[in-house]
């Protein structure tokens, strides 16, 4: 066996949800709520409320990192690799699962299993009740934010303590629709990874340059409705905690970004002759190729891009 081949069998492989075993899942929720024990998870909602904040407050002029910018995909990939390090510091088998919304919809899907993620919040007060990120059932939310309602929540920095302990979601309620696979093939067909001026503007006009934003789901094609699409979609049709920066409060968020993160690596395969990660050289407020990412300014966009050095999807060889 070669290096190369050796080096593959080490990398773990995330899953569609669908496919995974029974038992798979269970050791995955078994691993979140441990480390949801350990206080480690909260760490993770606390890191991504201060950054996406700040992302949003800058998104006209001023440093961004994860958010409305091209840095969403990389920063992300070293978040998400993180959490999955710290899962699989509680069991190695471990590896996160994505959620292909795009096929996989509706509240009657095994993604909502009592075992796996639960269910819909109650009327009312949309309260999850069922599955193991219930209140009742041990899941308590110590850090969240809301929108203090000064401009619509998805490009909002300004936020307000949430003092809900219970994780809540709304089901496609102001989005009654989860993107359809033609909405995603537009947008991966785009050739051109990000453009000028790097933020929520970036490629709404033809020749439509920017797949990251599009991706984001601040850029719309004409023909497309006025709200929601793709990335930005999935986190309101879910709705609730997953409406706001605190949204990795709900489990699902992760899956929801494990598919994000696949989605690069598809646009990658579909346009092999651009640049995967763009910009280049320096550039004001926005990570460059060569960018240490912070908070941790350990690894670089250009780092991230391929991410079969770190870990496989179940069709990354078809």
């Amino acid at each position: 066996m070669s290096g190369d081949e050796r080096e593959k069998r080490r990398v773990g492989v995330r899953k569609n949800h669908l496919h995974m075993s029974r038992a798979e899942k269970r050791r995955f929720v078994n691993a979140v709520l441990e480390i949801k024990r350990r206080g480690i998870f909260d760490q993770f909602v606390q890191l991504h409320i201060q950054i996406n904040s700040d992302d949003y407050l800058a998104k006209l002029g001023g440093k961004r990192i994860g958010h409305v910018n091209p840095g969403l995909f990389p920063w992300h990939r070293q978040y998400l690799m993180n959490f999955e390090r710290e899962l699989q510091k509680v069991d190695p088998r471990v590896t996160l699962p994505y959620w292909d919304w795009t096929t996989d919809q509706g509240a009657d899907s095994p993604l909502w299993d009592e075992e796996f993620m639960g269910g819909n919040g109650r009327p009312g007060d949309n309260r999850v009740m069922t599955g193991p990120f219930a209140r009742d059932n041990g899941w308590k939310i110590n850090i969240s934010v809301v929108s203090d309602g000064s401009e619509p929540a998805p490009v909002n920095g300004h936020y307000t303590t949430d003092d809900r302990d219970y994780l809540v979601r709304d089901f496609g309620t102001l989005t009654p629709n989860l993107p359809t696979p033609k909405e995603l093939q537009d947008t991966l067909d785009l050739p051109v990874y990000d453009s000028f001026p790097w933020n929520h503007t970036s490629g709404r006009e033809t020749p439509f340059a920017s797949f990251r934003n599009h991706l984001e789901g601040y850029a719309k094609f004409p023909w497309e409705p006025a709200f929601g699409k793709l990335h930005g979609a999935g986190h309101v049709w879910v709705g609730g905690h997953m409406m706001y920066i605190g949204s990795p409060n709900d489990p699902v968020f992760f899956l929801h970004h494990c598919f994000i993160d696949k989605l690069w690596s598809v646009w990658q395969r579909q346009h092999p002759d651009v640049p995967h990660y763009l910009p280049l050289e320096p550039t004001l407020d926005v990570p460059d190729v060569h960018t240490k990412l912070p908070p941790w300014n350990t690894l670089t966009p250009g780092d991230l891009t391929d991410h079969r050095r770190f870990y496989q999807y179940d069709d990354d060889c078809d």
